[in-house]
Order: structure tokens, then sequence, then C-alpha cells
């Protein structure tokens, strides 16, 4: 499956924020180990396409007094999310261990 590099940071941050995956802290954490500033609009686009691609489920979480009452849309990786994490790990691995300082040509 093909996935946009937006695409691949939103499941890979789903994956990392299991329990706790909801549209604001997925927007934080890539901020924070990415430096990439995706609008919470844009994230829930994501979310929501994915969810019917059969990569994430979702559910409302208990409300907060935080949030002002409201609950939070959960995300979590089914099986089929899962499988597609591992290949983007596989191949970026391979690709990863290909690269050697000797073959690097620089400028200068």
């Amino acid at each position: 499956m093909d996935l946009t590099n937006q695409e691949e940071l939103v499941i890979l941050a789903v994956g990392s924020l299991h329990p706790e995956a909801y549209a604001y802290g997925i927007q934080k954490l890539l901020k924070e180990e990415s430096d990439k500033s995706l609008s919470l609009g844009t994230i829930h686009t994501i979310l929501y396409r994915m969810e019917g691609e059969g990569l994430l489920k979702s559910e409302m979480g208990g409300s907060s007094s935080k949030r002002g009452g409201r609950s939070k849309r959960i995300y979590v990786l089914t099986y089929k999310g899962y499988g597609v994490v591992d290949d983007l790990r596989n191949v970026r691995q391979g690709l990863w261990n290909n690269i050697s300082v000797d073959n690097l040509r620089f400028d200068g």
C-alpha cells in the first residue's frame, strides 16, 4: 500500500501513541519528533481515510473537564494497519542497510 509522507507520519504516530492516539496528540507528537506542522483538519482527514481503508479503528474516549466535558476520538492500529507499519519499517531498514559512507560522493 502506498502512503503519502503525511499519511506515513500519522499512522506511525498512532502506533507510537497507543493507547492515547487522538488528533491533537498526533499533531503535538509530529511537531516534537519531526518538526512537521500538520493542521488538525489534515490529520482528521488522514485518520478518517485510513479508518475507511481498514488500517485504523476508532472509538470515543471518556469526556474530561480539561476538554470542557467533550470526548475525544481515540485511534488504534488494526492488524492490517500494523502490517503496513511493519512493511514501512522493513523497506526503510533494508534501504538504510545498503547505504555506506564509502559509496557517498561529496561535492567540494
